[in-house]
């Protein structure tokens, strides 16, 4: 049963989502508990968010870096006109290509791809990537030191909009 968009983003919801999208491994008791209501509640609540496709997974943030994965770049690509799917399908089974999103501007396509190191960056780029006979133009851009990188938006603005609304 689907819910309406606002049942489901209300005050409560927003703070779980805000809650989890931090640290995914909080107890629902914990998570009940900060914000006064029942760890059933917590429950209830979060597997309506998962129905309704608003949590899509639970996760874990690792450090590529002490992983071995040092490198990382985004890839402008270009491709012939109408070869979109195709192209997206085969990029996505490359496992070092961690997003891929269709743009409108000067690419057509852009990647974020992860490496050990250069060799294998260029590895990836050409025989996995550039090898694509769809490709028409291809630039990387290397990443020399992320600033920030965060996974979910902060939902701080809601969650007051929210409250402010259910007074």
């Amino acid at each position: 049963m689907p819910f309406p968009p606002d049942l489901l983003l209300d005050e409560i919801n927003l703070k779980i989502i805000d809650i989890l999208s931090r640290d995914a491994s909080r107890p629902f008791v914990e998570i009940a508990k900060e914000l006064e209501i029942s760890d059933a509640t917590v429950h209830m609540r979060v597997r309506r968010l998962m129905a309704a496709g608003i949590i899509r997974k639970f996760t874990i943030a690792t450090d590529n870096r002490l992983l071995g994965y040092d490198h990382l770049a985004f890839m402008g690509i270009n491709i012939k006109e109408g070869s979109s799917d195709e192209v997206t399908a085969l990029l996505s089974q490359v496992d070092e290509i961690l997003e891929i999103h269709e743009m409108h501007g000067r690419f057509d396509l852009l990647l974020k791809i992860r490496a050990r190191n250069l060799d294998e960056m260029r590895d990836i780029v050409v025989n996995k990537i550039r090898r694509l006979p769809q490709i028409t133009e291809a630039e990387l851009m290397t990443v020399l030191k992320t600033i920030k990188e965060e996974q979910s938006v902060s939902l701080k603005r809601d969650i007051s909009d929210a409250t402010a609304a259910a007074t």
